[in-house]
């Protein structure tokens, strides 16, 4: 049997192993998924290919960049495309955005309003937006880019998204969403987008690699939409990209995560609204993806180690044993040094893919008191991760833009009751914290 001494000094071993894997594990995002792909592309893309596009948004609320994401849309480098937005109803604050946006800026009339019509109380209500946009798609259409209202598109966005369907193994092109909060005039950066941007390093790393889609910029072919039976499933899913990967599986064709969409959300966020977020989205994983077993298995490793660290670091400093007490002390501030790094290799890899976007505002550089509170808060967002995982592993309803949603067996979901969004509308106009 082995000695306490002995014991701890092996578990802060398997402490610094397990941070390794989760430095690979960016590592390999950075080097092998980012540049490669980037490096790719800029050989075998084919400039030529520019297929009639249509591009999808529903708005329910009005995002704090509404209207830098409508001018950045109606200002795309590409030829032929349209925008259908349906914004939840009239009342709806966005409603004034989007018309101000269409009457300033839509000069080539490509901005295509509509209002909800029918919103299904079998499916959340952006599925219900996105049936009936589906449904006003121009005749001669070839693709369809969906499109989230907090996205902020550059020049070259729409033609970043379509090029790499020029491959027929190709069926659907996604990015994945970054979060650098920018330091809001009242002081700094809220310690929830802190840890909304740490949740996010690790998550958009491994959504990459399993190449699951994000909506929220997601390109496919209009006849494949059709043929694969997504429109019909999103009459009673409780969100638009969950069954993307399934319907194009059923197909025969690839989910192709695309560095040049990785899109940069600058927005602050409070304690709270990072929780429901994040566990919103783990909900979600929950139902629709087959890998949230290994999110379910990664936070009981987490846990264990973590806690059984922490009681074997304090019990050796009641006892007295300082060789104990410094190994696991020392093996968890390296660890959390090696998730730091972590975090900061998928920064890195992020920066690399969007450095050649001459209008986009080049992220802040991170000072030395935010790397230190990103540094404490690593630990503190791997537990509150857990927590998050186990309210997900057990939500049977969740809450999304004032609307509550029952979620039933079998990726069933009921919307409770519908009411239109209400709001003060003067919120969009410029950037503000998304809370």
């Amino acid at each position: 049997m082995i000695s306490f001494t002995q014991f701890a000094i092996l578990l802060g071993s398997t402490l610094v192993v397990w941070s390794l894997v989760h430095f690979a594990v960016a590592w390999f995002f950075d080097a092998q998924i980012v540049r490669k792909r980037l490096a790719t592309s800029d050989d075998t893309s084919d400039c030529s290919f520019a297929p009639k596009a249509s591009v999808l948004m529903s708005l329910r609320g009005c995002d704090p960049r509404l209207m830098l994401n409508l001018r950045g849309l109606l200002g795309q480098a590409y030829d032929d495309f349209e925008i259908i937005v349906v914004i939840d109803s009239r009342q709806d604050p966005a409603w004034q955005v989007a018309m101000e946006v269409k009457s300033t800026d839509d000069t080539a009339d490509r901005l295509k309003i509509f209002e909800l019509q029918e919103p299904s109380s079998t499916c959340s209500l952006k599925c219900s937006s996105l049936v009936q946009a589906a449904q006003q798609i121009r005749s001669d259409g070839e693709v369809v880019v969906l499109v989230d209202a907090d996205v902020v598109p550059h020049p070259t966005w729409l033609r970043d998204a379509v090029r790499p369907l020029v491959n027929p193994q190709i069926g659907v092109v996604t990015g994945n969403q970054w979060y650098a909060p920018e330091s809001s005039d009242a002081g700094g950066i809220d310690t929830g987008s802190l840890l909304r941007s740490i949740w996010n390093s690790g998550a958009i790393a491994a959504t990459a690699i399993n190449a699951n889609p994000w909506a929220g910029t997601c390109a496919m072919r209009l006849a494949d939409l059709k043929r694969s039976g997504l429109i019909e499933k999103w009459t009673t899913s409780v969100v638009d990209d969950g069954p993307i990967k399934p319907a194009f599986d059923r197909l025969g064709l690839q989910v192709y995560f695309a560095p040049q969409l990785i899109m940069v959300n600058r927005d602050q966020c409070t304690q709270a609204f990072a929780g429901r977020y994040v566990t919103r989205m783990l909900t979600w994983s929950r139902i629709y993806e087959k890998t949230f077993i290994n999110t379910v298995v990664h936070a009981v490793a987490m846990l264990t180690l973590l806690a059984s660290s922490m009681t074997v670091f304090v019990i050796a400093l009641l006892t007295g044993n300082a060789i104990a007490a410094s190994s696991i002390g020392l093996s968890m501030l390296i660890s959390n040094l090696v998730m730091f790094a972590g975090f900061r290799s998928t920064e890195r890899a992020v920066r690399y893919a969007i450095r050649c976007r001459s209008d986009e505002p080049l992220m802040a550089s991170m000072g030395l008191a935010t790397s230190l509170r990103v540094f404490w808060l690593i630990p503190i967002c791997q537990v509150a991760h857990v927590y998050w995982t186990i309210k997900a592993i057990f939500a049977r309803q969740a809450e999304w833009r004032n609307i509550t949603y029952r979620l039933h067996p079998q990726q069933r979901v009921e919307m409770v009751a519908y009411q239109p969004y209400v709001a003060d509308a003067t919120i969009c106009m410029a950037p503000q914290r998304s809370i």
